[in-house]
């Protein structure tokens, strides 16, 4: 509260009148979670003023390619507008009109490149994002682009060479050393992700999925005490993350230390019930040592929170093959074979998360 002078015109109550006013103002315009909006089945305030802005942009651009209609940097820009409004076609068809007439408009490339990109058209993508790095090399923002969409093609080579030109352009762009370690993941070179998580760290050190992904680099390698440094930090950071224990739980697993990794399991269901995740880890855990009824329990409560854990109709079905319950046992083998087959290459269902670290989508434990 700030400080008062008392001198003879202070008014007490006119004063607290002026201190309740601010309290509402704060409680008014207090920032609320997205995701509250859409419990109460409205729209967020704050996308409603970025469309807002977006809408008045587009009609000033618009207004302005009426007095210069052959502007093409006027028309990329308006093309840009639609692409952030979510209106890819009218974006692409714009763009592709002024390359037809201005092949070398760097930026246009870029952004019909962009605008492919987000509308699942990555062959395009790639084609016009590589021509705008050759008509502007040092645009670092194409690159990026670029490299994201050869990651959404599993072409990590490729990505890793796009994410490097970016960090060489721009040395702070802590994302993009982010994606890079990402593609490092993905080719298994751990050594490499680890120096350049290091190195973004060192720009933004409480960045929890940062250092959960350096967490999960150094247990690759086998690393398990830098491992359980990392993971420990993420858990300093946020103590409420579920997936933090979850991880943790993996490396105290790794080293046989049973009981810790039970009890941080289960810290993971207490802070959410309705992750799967740590019931298909904790049923691992617990198959290992030989407590399988637990084990099935845990498996089954998994695959009813995520009927698309296939890891852990795997390992239900392996449970009730060792207790002998063959029906159950063939049922889970069933669902098995066909959640793979979904997610096998073609099948337009693997899932990859675009930052390192966390936890794996598979439904893997990390020491698996």
């Amino acid at each position: 509260m700030a400080d008062i002078d008392v001198n003879e015109d202070f008014n007490p109550q006119e004063f607290r009148d002026k201190q309740e006013s601010k309290k509402q103002s704060d409680l008014i315009t207090m920032k609320i979670h997205p995701e509250i909006w859409d419990e109460l089945g409205v729209r967020d305030p704050e996308q409603i003023k970025l469309e807002t802005a977006i809408m008045k942009k587009t009609r000033q651009i618009k207004k302005e390619l009426r007095t210069d209609p052959d502007n093409f940097d006027k028309q990329v820009e308006l093309a840009t507008l639609y692409i952030d409004g979510g209106n890819y076609e009218d974006a692409i068809k714009m763009v592709r009109a002024v390359v037809s007439k201005d092949p070398k408009h760097a930026r246009a490339r870029k952004v019909l490149g962009t605008g492919y990109a987000l509308s699942n058209q990555e062959d395009e993508a790639i084609l016009e994002l590589n021509r705008a790095t050759e008509l502007d090399p040092d645009d670092a923002e194409t690159h990026f682009n670029l490299g994201g969409v050869y990651m959404l093609q599993d072409s990590f080579m490729l990505a890793e060479r796009e994410f490097q030109k970016v960090v060489d352009l721009d040395p702070t762009d802590t994302t993009a050393y982010a994606n890079l370690a990402a593609a490092y993941t993905m080719q298994k070179s751990h050594l490499e992700e680890i120096r350049t998580l290091k190195k973004v760290l060192m720009f933004d050190p409480e960045n929890k999925e940062l250092r959960s992904a350096l967490s999960n680099a150094y247990f690759h390698l086998g690393e398990f005490d830098e491992s359980l440094s990392s993971a420990l930090c993420v858990i300093e950071l946020d103590e409420k993350d579920p997936q933090a224990y979850c991880n943790l739980g993996s490396i105290y697993s790794a080293q046989n230390m049973v009981e810790e990794a039970i009890q941080t399991f289960q810290k993971a269901i207490e802070l959410d019930p309705e992750y799967s995740l740590p019931h298909t880890n904790l049923g691992s855990l617990y198959g290992t040592v030989g407590r399988v009824e637990s084990a099935i329990k845990e498996f089954k409560k998994a695959t009813s929170l995520n009927p698309g854990d296939a890891h852990a109709w795997l390992n239900l079905y392996h449970s009730y093959k060792e207790i002998g319950r063959p029906e159950d046992s063939t049922k889970a083998f069933q669902k098995y074979e066909m959640l793979t087959k979904e997610t096998a290459p073609g099948g337009g269902k693997a899932e990859f998360s675009g930052v390192p670290g966390g936890v794996s989508t598979t439904g893997d434990t990390a020491s698996e």
